[in-house]
This record gives C-alpha cells, structure tokens and sequence, in this order.
C-alpha cells in the first residue's frame, strides 16, 4: 500500500518525461485541457496528411470539444482562455542537428480565432515538431488516459494525476526538489510558502481524492527527502490498478458551495474548482452572502450567480481572510493580556500565601514563649498602635484581631528576631 516515507535513494531507474506532458502548469486545468484537445487535433490531422490553411491555421470543432469537455464551453471564457495560453510563455531545451542545445520559448499557441462551430489555432513551430514524434494519433492520451485525466474537477488533483500517469509502468517519478515541484505545479512563490500548507493543498490532499476516485487506474504515494526535518525533495510511488468500469458518476454538489444560496450547476462548479481552492470558494461565497445581505437591506436587487462569480473571479476571499487573521491578532492580543494578569494574580497569590505561612510561623514562636514575656511584648507593641480604632481592636482581640495580625507579628519579628522553622527572618 502506498505510504509517507522518507527517500532512501534519490537516483531510480526512470524515463525521460514525455515534453507534452510534463510542463509547468502556469495556466488552468481547463485552459491546460484546451491546449491539449488542439495538441490532438494536430497529430490526427498530420496522420491524415491534412495541411493547415493558407494562413497556416488548424481548425479543431466545437463538437470535438464538447464531446471531451462533456459540457459546451461559454464562448466568450474560451476566448479569454485561449488569450491566456497565447500569452503564457512555454519553453523547451531541444537539441539540434549539430549537437548544440537551444531554448526555445514563446506562448502555448501562437494565434486563434473562435465561431460557434469551430476554433482556429497555430501552434509554435516547435511544438508541432514534438507533436509530429508522438508514435500515434491517440499517443498523448494513451499517456495521459484522458477519460480519467477529464473527469478531476481539482487542478492540483489533475496534475498530480498526470505527472504519475505517465510513470505507471515504471512504478515511481522521477526525484524532484520542492523548488521543482512548486514550479512543475504552477505554485506562484507566494503561494503556500509553509510546507504544511503546501502538503495539505497541493500534494497529501490531491492524492487523497485520487486514491478513493473509484475511476482512477493509478494509486499513488509520496516519499519526501528530508534534511532534518526540513522537506527538500519528493517522489511519488505508483501502484497500477485496474478502474471500475463505471458509467460517470453522478456529480455531486462540492462542500464549497453548501452555503450557495443558488443552485450552482455542475459546470459551473467545475470552472470555479478549476480557478480557486474549496476553501477559497467557501469564502467567496461568504463574503458574497454578506454583501447581498447589505444590497437588501438598501432595498436593491441581487443577481446571486453574477455576485458569485464576480467573487470568486476576483478572489473575495482575500476580505474574509484578512478579517480572520485581524480576528485572530486580536484574540492573540487578548490571550496574551490574560496570560500577563493570570501570571500576575498567581504571583500575587503565591506571594500572599508566603506572607500568611512566615506570619503563622511568627505566631508559633510568640506562642512557645512563657506568658509573663507575652504579656511584655503585648504591652510594647499597644504602646507602638497611635490610631484609636486599632488599640480598640488589640484590646478587645489581641494581637489575632485581622487588622492588627500582620502588624503585630512584622513587630515581634524586627523586635525579638525570633527562630522559625524555615529560617526566615
């Protein structure tokens, strides 16, 4: 059974990884899923011997995508996710004709253009190159196993899925150091900068949920490398299985969007999934809740699916999160201020207790002496009370009246410096 351990050794028998497969993941899981039904679309049509276009474009059809997504895509998000692939930079190191080694660089697709019925794209040239070595059509997802790969909602459960898809039959990844993790998992440097939080989020988490997917063909485990107890490096052990040949499962509504007060679609769920982490969207969410609540108690209307969106899309949950930690500063302030007064009240306590055992002790000495001396110090010390409510009480108690105990007994101390058992003077 996979399991936590720590790396024995850091140099296993692996493959080289497939370079469609393995990239950094700067983008979207679903941005990441358009990217690679156009990387599909190419190798089918180079097998069929199709040409691009005169102005060198390949057409991918709408029904394509639709029958791999399993929804139809908003028209006017798809544009906005292809921008981004055009914009977010992929590189490669490929080796030349002459032995030398160039880095090559540019978007993930060069140009684009969307219709009801199709998509046009370019790819950089030397992404078409790799895609003409794939050793068939279907190369990509026989790797990658898309009916699976389709159906994590989680962009670090698809991920993680994929990076040891492709080392199923070798039985483990390759090493990598967790500055290399982070950049293969798109983990922007403020991002889970505690480990704990990185583990939770990014590695233990999705590995949980793609452990229990009934549909999964991999089972995996983690191996860190640890210098102390710092975490420097991982592994992944995978363990084959076969899947349960299922239809889809029934989708089920994720935790966080219980406090939704819409119906959020499964789509819709997915996309949002795809853009923040469950916790985040809860908070969005919360946050949303909170200002519809402000917008009706104005009298206006709220449209719950465009405020949701909005604050999802724009990451509200920052507001809920910066509230908590002033929340949390706060009760930190408070728990420090009641640990300084219990301190001081136990200090105090401590010190009275002192107080009243040397006096109990005081009180033993003077009782050891013969009465005729008790009678003499109890006539020198009525002598030394000047207030008129105090002598009252001496005569009427003696020196055990509580007003006059304490005094009397610093009087018997600094007068007759009596011998006590703790040796206190």
């Amino acid at each position: 059974m996979p399991n936590i351990r720590t790396v024995k050794n850091k140099s296993p028998n692996i493959k080289t990884p497939q370079a469609l497969i393995h990239i950094k993941h700067r983008i979207s899981l679903l941005q990441y899923k358009y990217w690679l039904l156009m990387i599909r679309e190419l190798r089918l049509q180079i097998d069929k011997g199709i040409p691009p276009n005169e102005r060198g474009f390949r057409t991918i059809q709408m029904k394509d995508i639709v029958e791999h997504l399993g929804y139809t895509p908003n028209k006017s998000e798809l544009w906005e996710d292809l921008q981004t692939l055009k914009n977010q930079t992929i590189a490669y190191n490929l080796l030349e004709k002459d032995g030398g080694t160039i880095k090559m660089g540019s978007g993930f697709i060069l140009e684009w253009g969307v219709t009801n019925h199709r998509v046009d794209f370019k790819l950089p040239s030397f992404i078409e190159e790799l895609v003409k070595g794939l050793d068939a059509p279907k190369a990509i997802f026989q790797a990658l196993n898309w009916d699976i790969f389709n159906l994590f909602a989680g962009k670090y459960q698809a991920f993680l899925y994929k990076l040891c898809r492709d080392y199923r039959g070798v039985g483990r990844t390759p090493y990598m150091t967790i500055a290399k993790f982070r950049d293969y998992m798109g983990i922007e440097e403020h991002e889970y900068k505690e480990f704990r939080d990185l583990n939770r989020v990014v590695i233990s988490g999705p590995m949980k949920d793609i452990n229990a997917f009934d549909m999964s063909d991999i089972t995996i485990g983690v191996n860190f490398d640890k210098q102390g107890r710092k975490v420097i490096g991982l592994q992944f052990d995978v363990y084959p299985r076969n899947q349960l040949s299922l239809p889809m499962p029934e989708f089920q509504e994720n935790p966080a969007f219980q406090l939704a007060r819409m119906k959020i679609d499964e789509e819709t769920q997915r996309k949002y999934l795809d853009l923040r982490t469950g916790d985040e969207i809860e908070k969005c969410i919360i946050r949303a809740n909170e200002y519809a609540d402000q917008q009706i108690k104005a009298n206006k209307d709220v449209n719950y699916g465009a405020l949701y969106r909005k604050s999802i899309q724009e990451g509200w949950h920052t507001t809920i999160e910066h509230r908590e930690e002033m929340t949390e500063k706060t009760a930190a302030r408070k728990r420090a201020t009641q640990k300084v007064l219990q301190e001081k009240e136990e200090t105090e306590a401590q010190k009275n207790l002192e107080i009243q055992e040397r006096i109990a002790e005081v009180f033993n000495a003077f009782a050891a002496l013969p009465e005729k001396k008790k009678d003499v110090i109890r006539e020198e010390f009525r002598a030394t009370l000047t207030a008129t409510p105090l002598r009252k009480s001496f005569d009427k108690q003696g020196e055990e009246a509580p007003i006059i105990r304490s005094q009397f007994a610093e009087f018997f101390m600094n007068n007759y410096k009596p011998k006590l058992s703790k040796n206190k003077k």
